[in-house]
């Protein structure tokens, strides 16, 4: 018999333990849903993107005149770039010099995305820390 009650309090621990891992299951999909529509909605402008990857804005302005990055005006001064154009431009060497350093750009995108995400999760501490 107490073989028994320990094999239904495992089958019992088991269930609970499926039910948990469901749960977290549904938290991870709802967060990577989430931030997809994050991503796909964030926009960088010329400074941040000019600060972030360490370019001129020569250089800036010759990737829009080459139209290796996607860009959108939003006044006659000021130029937003969405984030996720800029990062496969990036990655894809569209957007590139002589001396660029890809993988490190993607660093800086990278953490500039992570940074952003924290803030709009709530955590304030810390928006965009400086590489």
């Amino acid at each position: 018999m107490d073989d028994m009650k320990c094999t239904e309090t495992i089958l019992d621990e088991l269930h609970s333990m499926r039910e948990d891992l469901k749960e977290i299951s549904r938290f991870i999909s709802d967060m990577k849903r989430d931030y997809a529509v994050m991503e796909e909605k964030m926009e960088l402008n010329s400074s941040d993107v000019m600060r972030l990857l360490g370019i001129s804005r020569a250089s800036l302005a010759r990737w829009r005149d080459s139209k290796a990055v996607p860009y959108r005006y939003v006044s006659s001064n000021h130029v937003a770039y969405p984030f996720k154009g800029l990062y496969i431009a990036v990655k894809t060497g569209r957007a590139t010099f002589k001396g660029f350093r890809r993988v490190e750009a993607l660093q800086r995108l990278n953490a500039y995305k992570d940074g952003m995400v924290k803030g709009y999760m709530g955590d304030s501490q810390v928006l965009f820390e400086e590489l």
